[in-house]
């Protein structure tokens, strides 16, 4: 048939592109989940980009017709295109021969090269340690991979003495956060070294106007912009809010502000803080405008991140404004928080206690664990407080909201913010909160590159606005047909899986974009739809056994005001629908109101029974379902007549399956068996009946081979046996053909269904 070669081409196509993914573009090593290990596979723009790359480095004739930049935006797995390019390299006849020398600017990196390369391709990477080390690894004519820090570039280029290490072409630098190190005097030192290498760099911001202008690199060689990461799902939209605060520190405002902040010191000592940190730095880090700023911050992550149970990271001008912070947050009795700054041999005390490295490194790595208390899989943070450190680099996909107080431009500016873009669940999108000011900033910053690579960059709440209206338009386009005002018109509106999965897709993204906007009051007018479809889905949820219909994924506030409102209708919404055997069930239905309803219920009850039972007796329950469909089918708009049918179907599926089987004089187990293989010979013999003789061997058959599959798996983990396994399929060909209706045609697809059904039955 059309759909059986649809199928097998479809099958044929992903077998292929399995195979071709799990050479090179499935990567395992990576740390635990959950205790888990876990592999990762390549996303269409991963693996697009690498085969661009090789397909440049192949075809190209000049170094520049090489080289070129992979821009793959924060947050949509750069880190790991860099992996599976290096592993697709080592795995190609040609460029097995390059010497590979990735240019990082983090360990992490490094330590995934390594370990990848060490558990996939059995190959050693070489690390530069030093400058002496990092001009040995270049200068050898080795088909080798070397890793080297931005740092020990920078550092060569001080000491000098680093040019024409190694003339070879055969040589391919593969550099991180290209935008530094393609640009610029890192590149220049890095080309002195190597003047025939071709260079491709990764980097997860777009380039500099001026940097795309400048074609001595090649260019872009694919691009992933921010716009379609979110589109994808890849990373989440990031939304900007600039606060008021008490005190824009700019031009006359700020001696005022100074005087304010520091009335109750003495002239004395206002001549020793401006001396110390300059009138500016004094304003915005007074403790009297931290306290204000931590109590508006305090405010919005209670209101908007806490309750979902997402983290923050607060971002500071100085140090010392971290312990400031810090302090404040403590006073008021906020949740918990960690500094994480940076330290010098001469720090006092009160900054020293803050930068043990073992310390930072393990609050760092707590912090990515869900926020809560059980120490094992928990971690009670909400906050880290940073100046620079983890502003480029970190991944934490359970921060969901990043403070800003201090200034930052281009592509700092670009990274830092791209923090909160990753996808957990349950996050519909990541805030940037702003103290500083840096809304010209951002526009400024975003001037300097082409517009279409920094569409969607960022939004505000006020961009919101219309995506909840479309939202909300999308759903109520669905109810149009709707006439009456009861819920239970809603939940029989959707009887039509058609239309309940339609639905199901638009609540769900009308319900993430009212967790984006509450408590704001611009979502109030939508708070009465947002209660009456969260009921009728819970309704729908329950009638048409559909776990799909829920709002899991919805942030707790929208859960919290959807699961009130079904509550104080006298309903319970973790309660499941009553099952189809349960003793009550027939008074469950009564209580509905229509006869369509009440036949839709029991439709939707026998249904689900069906499916959960299934795997004990396919051939039978297949029998019920196409029963079930006519009886649908010819009493369609005669309800009544279609819920006396249903209820009568009802009181007889309980005991007709034993009765059937008694009447044959087996057991329920030996009916099951029976079944596949009277539908597999009546299949294949192209009858609807056949002779009491081969209907007797097909008895026989079936209890005798249930008795030798009761034997078999007696044997402790009996289907994890391959040579048991192969054993039993022998006895079931041998059974088979030994019959009447024994052919080779019937005996693979009966092998295969009686194993399948005995792994059920004798688990």
């Amino acid at each position: 048939s059309s759909e059986y070669r649809f199928a097998l081409i479809i099958n044929t196509c992903r077998f292929a592109f399995s195979v071709t993914l799990s050479g090179v573009y499935c990567i395992g090593g990576l740390p635990p989940v959950d205790g888990r290990l876990i592999k990762k596979v390549a996303r269409y723009q991963q693996y697009r980009a690498v085969n661009k790359v090789i397909e440049r480095l192949k075809t190209g004739t000049t170094r520049k017709e090489k080289s070129g930049v992979v821009w793959h935006t924060q947050g949509s797995g750069k880190s790991l295109t860099m992996v599976m390019l290096a592993v697709k390299m080592r795995r190609d006849p040609e460029l097995k021969q390059y010497k590979l020398v990735f240019v990082t600017d983090r360990t992490q990196l490094d330590g995934q090269l390594s370990k990848t390369f060490r558990d996939a391709q059995n190959e050693t990477i070489y690390n530069a340690g030093s400058v002496a080390e990092l001009k040995e690894l270049l200068s050898q004519d080795s088909s080798d991979i070397v890793t080297a820090m931005v740092q020990k570039f920078q550092e060569a280029e001080q000491e000098g003495d680093f040019t024409d290490l190694n003339p070879s072409e055969k040589i391919i630098v593969l550099a991180d956060e290209a935008h530094r190190t393609q640009f610029g005097g890192l590149a220049m030192t890095i080309n002195a070294a190597l003047p025939n290498a071709p260079k491709i760099g990764f980097t997860g911001t777009p380039l500099l106007k001026s940097q795309k202008m400048d074609k001595a690199f090649g260019g872009y060689i694919d691009k992933y912009k921010i716009n379609e990461a979110v589109e994808d799902g890849a990373t989440v939209r990031i939304i900007y809010e600039g606060r008021q605060v008490q005190s824009d520190v700019v031009g006359d405002s700020l001696d005022a502000l100074f005087e304010e902040y520091f009335k109750d010191k003495s002239d004395e000592e206002k001549r020793e803080i401006k001396k110390k940190y300059g009138v500016e730095r004094a304003v915005r880090e007074a403790p009297a405008r931290i306290r204000w700023v931590c109590i508006d911050l305090l405010k919005h992550y209670r209101e908007k991140i806490q309750p979902n149970g997402f983290k923050a990271m607060i971002v500071v001008g100085s140090r010392h404004a971290a312990t400031v912070f810090k302090k404040t947050l403590d006073d008021l009795e906020a949740p918990p928080s960690e500094v994480i700054i940076s330290g010098t041999h001469n720090d006092p005390a009160y900054l020293s206690k803050y930068t043990d490295s073992a310390h930072q490194k393990q609050v760092i790595k707590n912090f990515t664990k869900p926020l809560g208390t059980d120490t094992e899989k928990e971690d009670p943070t909400s906050f880290l407080i940073v100046k620079d450190m983890l502003l480029t680099g970190f991944d934490a996909p359970i921060a969901q909201v990043m403070y800003i107080d201090r200034s930052l431009k281009d592509h700092t500016l670009m990274q830092a913010i791209a923090r909160v873009n990753r996808t957990y669940k349950g996050k519909a999108c990541g805030y940037v909160v702003d103290y500083y000011g840096l809304s010209d900033y951002l526009t400024d910053a975003l001037k300097d590159f082409s517009s279409e690579d920094v569409e969607g960059t960022y939004y505000t709440l006020k961009d919101e606005i219309p995506r909840l209206k479309a939202a909300h338009t999308r759903v109520a386009s669905i109810f149009a047909g709707v006439k009456g005002s009861d819920v239970d018109d809603y939940v029989l509106h959707l009887k039509d899986e058609d239309t309940r999965q339609p639905f199901e897709l638009a609540f769900k993204k009308f319900a993430k974009q009212m967790d984006v906007i509450l408590p704001d009051t611009a979502a109030k007018p939508f708070i009465p739809d947002l209660k009456l479809w969260g009921k009728v889905q819970n309704a729908a949820r329950n009638r048409y056994r559909d776990p799909g219909l829920n709002i899991s994924d919805a942030g707790a506030k929208v859960r919290q005001l959807v699961d009130e409102h079904i509550i104080s209708t006298g309903v319970d919404p973790k309660i499941p629908p009553v099952d189809l055997m349960a003793a009550n069930f027939k008074e469950t239905v009564e209580q509905i109101k229509s006869p369509e309803s009440r036949a839709s219920e029991i439709e939707s009850a026998i249904k689900h029974h069906i499916t959960v039972n299934l795997d004990e007796d396919p051939e039978y329950y297949k029998s019920l379902s196409l029963r079930l469909r006519d009886i649908i089918e010819k009493t369609a708009g005669k309800w009544d007549q279609q819920l006396e049918l249903l209820l009568q179907m009802v009181d007889s599926m309980e005991s007709e399956h034993k009765q059937a089987a008694d009447d044959l004089g087996l057991s329920e187990t030996e009916f099951a068996f029976y079944n596949i293989l009277m539908a597999e010979v009546t299949r294949h013999a192209g009858e609807d009946a056949i002779g009491e003789a081969v209907h007797d061997e097909i008895k026989a058959t079936s209890q005798d081979l249930v008795s030798m599959f009761d034997e078999a798996t007696q044997i402790v983990d009996f289907f994890s046996k391959p040579d048991e396994v192969k054993r039993m399929k022998k006895e079931i060909k041998r059974a088979v053909l030994d019959c009447s209706f024994g052919e080779k045609a019937l005996v693979n697809v009966v092998q295969d269904r009686f194993m399948e059904l005995a792994q059920n039955k004798f688990k």
